[in-house]
């Protein structure tokens, strides 16, 4: 089956969107020193790319994500107000999974994805990293539960790109899967409800119960 190159496009422009609103730079959070490196290497990765340089700045990623995974920092555990380990996490998987559709050029001008020439090997390696970004962010609201707007809104970008990878790896069942799961956390993610519409799948009755889950959160809030 033949899927528009518009599919991933949406994803990676969601991508720079999101890290727009959500900057790494120690000027935009209060954090403790201890995660100064890792987020100066962060915002580097962010920087570039944004600039389009995707191969440099998976090099910065993988930089801060094992800045995040030292010992003296364990940022990937989850038990602090510290949530950028899952970000880092995030993009590492939508570049992965742009060089899997694409290649490293991203050739977005194609008029379809060719099943036959994505990349298995990119692929598995942006659905492990995706993983590991929802898995963290579960257990960051488990040690966080007051901040639900937060932990809604980043799983569910994680998991609408998740589906995607799941999608184009031929796990359609479990794909729409983690498009519901991902409406359920933000029914505002309109990846998510294009994603379902492309499948022929209504997702309205996921972004109902998303807002139903939402104001449950809001209530506890007061």
């Amino acid at each position: 089956m033949n899927l528009k190159p518009i599919f991933i496009l949406i994803v990676i422009v969601s991508l720079i969107m999101w890290l727009s609103r959500c900057e790494y730079g120690a000027e935009h959070q209060d954090v403790d020193p201890k995660y100064k490196n890792a987020h100066l290497t962060a915002i580097s990765a962010q920087n570039l790319l944004k600039e389009k340089k995707h191969e440099e700045a998976l090099k910065y990623y993988e930089m801060a994500q094992g800045e995040m995974e030292h010992p003296n920092v364990r940022a990937d555990k989850g038990e602090d107000i510290y949530i950028n380990y899952g970000f880092v996490m995030n993009d590492i998987g939508v570049i992965h999974l742009g060089w899997a559709l694409y290649g490293k050029e991203l050739n977005t001008e194609l008029d379809h994805v060719d099943m036959a020439s994505i990349d298995k090997e990119e692929l598995n390696v942006a659905i492990q990293a995706l993983e590991t970004a929802i898995d963290f962010y579960q257990r960051w609201f488990d040690h966080n539960p007051k901040d639900y707007e937060r932990f809604s809104k980043a799983i569910s970008e994680s998991l609408a790109n998740y589906g995607v990878a799941l999608k184009y790896s031929g796990e359609m069942d479990k794909a729409q899967e983690a498009f519901r799961l991902s409406l359920l956390r933000n029914p505002d993610n309109g990846n998510a409800e294009r994603s379902l519409k492309m499948i022929d799948i209504d997702p309205q009755p996921f972004i109902e119960a998303g807002k139903a889950e939402r104001e449950k959160h809001s209530k506890f809030k007061l």
